[in-house]
């Protein structure tokens, strides 16, 4: 009896493509009772965002049944590196939703969330690199 060492992402992906299948056949409904752009784009990106997630489980779940099979092959599999927790992500979000607003706002939002984004990308690499 061979113990599994990944998980099972076969529910995850196909809800998540699930989901993407009903936004897309709403926003068709909702385009034909509407013929409103911008709800049918929104509920468009909705399913494209599930999808999206669907897909990368499904790669996920894929590449993790390969690396199974090379560790019961006899192949050594590489260790999975992950970050500690971090400040770093939120960041670069709150540098990239100031300099996006500053798109819309001005130029006084763009510079300040740019240096936020470029210092913040600076940690989350350095931290990485170090690899605690």
């Amino acid at each position: 009896m061979s113990t599994r060492t990944t998980p099972d992402l076969t529910v995850q992906w196909r809800t998540f493509a699930g989901i993407g299948v009903f936004m897309v056949v709403i926003a068709a409904l909702y385009w034909f009772s509407s013929y409103d752009y911008a709800g049918t784009v929104m509920l468009g990106l909705a399913g494209g965002l599930a999808f999206l997630d669907a897909g990368y489980l499904w790669v996920q779940e894929r590449s993790g049944a390969k690396r199974e099979r090379a560790v019961e092959g006899g192949e050594v599999a590489e260790k999975q590196y992950l970050p500690h927790a971090s400040v770093w992500p939120f960041g670069i979000g709150v540098g990239a939703f100031l300099a996006l607003n500053g798109l819309i706002l001005g130029f006084a939002y763009i510079v300040p969330g740019a240096i936020i984004v470029g210092i913040s990308v600076a940690g989350i690499v350095a931290q990485t690199r170090r690899r605690d």
